[in-house]
């Protein structure tokens, strides 16, 4: 699979030959670390999700592996054993990719600290989408979204990828009306803040998340920690999930620490999930 670009806006999934992803591989890869099958994946994931924005593998001064976004080098790999909450405060790219992001639907019960997409490398975001507040204002634009004015990052495709969705939910609810009231209502787009409990930026921060109607969620830190593990995501409504995930977006059901109101435009983890089941 390969996120395809139209004047540099992602515009959905297309299927590469063998012989296409190799030439991508060549461009982006120096030739003594092509045999590093997870590298491989990764750094196609990222072109796939990313496009021109993303630059490719390269060395730092020291000799470690980095991946480049614009004039970022970001570190690929730290070599440190991490706990999962320092993996969390502190990550490298092959950290961001280390749980991967499952495509099945209805989701029922997931494993203690399965959360693929809420390892999020910072810097990465920062070099995409803007590094301060203002910078990211300037990238979004006003849209409509299932009757709603919002703000939402033009970078890297996000609000075109959120247009989708929305006339993809246009289909849906002109079939299931009642599955409208999950829309009728939102809880935010845009919005420079930390994520609750936390030093850590939220993606709301950067403009590519979005937030449905919060009296028709549910958010693990509202819950008693005795009850996660039994936390099921079954009777969340399939077809919005998958409008989403067609577009680039990850869901938050899908996180142990769940939040299911929360999408998230994350086209490298989709685009890495679909190449790992193909």
């Amino acid at each position: 699979m390969m996120a395809f670009f139209r004047g540099g806006i992602f515009v959905g999934f297309i299927c590469l030959t063998a012989a296409a992803e190799q030439r991508a591989v060549n461009a982006l890869i120096p030739e003594d670390l092509r045999e590093d099958k997870k590298l491989v994946e990764i750094v196609l994931a990222l072109d796939q999700g990313y496009g021109k924005d993303f630059g490719g593998v390269s060395r730092d001064k020291g000799g470690n592996i980095v991946m480049l976004f614009g004039r970022s080098e970001i570190l690929y790999d730290d070599r440190k054993a991490k706990a999962f909450e320092e993996i969390l405060v502190d990550p490298d790219i092959e950290d961001s990719f280390c749980l991967k992001y499952p495509l099945t639907n209805p989701t029922d019960k997931l494993p203690k600290d399965f959360d693929p997409g809420r390892i999020r490398v910072e810097k990465m975001f920062k070099a995409l989408y803007g590094a301060t507040e203002r910078e990211v204002a300037e990238n979004c634009v006003n849209m409509m979204f299932c009757g709603h004015q919002v703000r939402f990052s033009s970078r890297c495709g996000a609000a075109l990828a959120l247009e989708a969705v929305g006339k993809d939910l246009d289909v849906v609810f002109l079939k299931k009306p009642n599955l409208k009231i999950y829309v009728s209502e939102l809880g935010g787009t845009f919005s420079w803040r930390l994520i609750a409990g936390t030093e850590r930026l939220s993606n709301h921060s950067f403009g590519n998340a979005i937030d449905l109607n919060i009296k028709k969620s549910a958010y693990w830190r509202w819950s008693p920690p005795a009850l996660m593990d039994k936390f099921s995501r079954e009777d969340w409504p399939v077809e919005i999930i998958e409008a989403f995930e067609r577009h680039g977006f990850i869901w938050g059901g899908k996180w142990w620490h769940y939040d299911t109101m929360h999408f998230e435009f994350r086209p490298e983890l989709i685009a890495h999930a679909k190449a790992v089941i193909r």
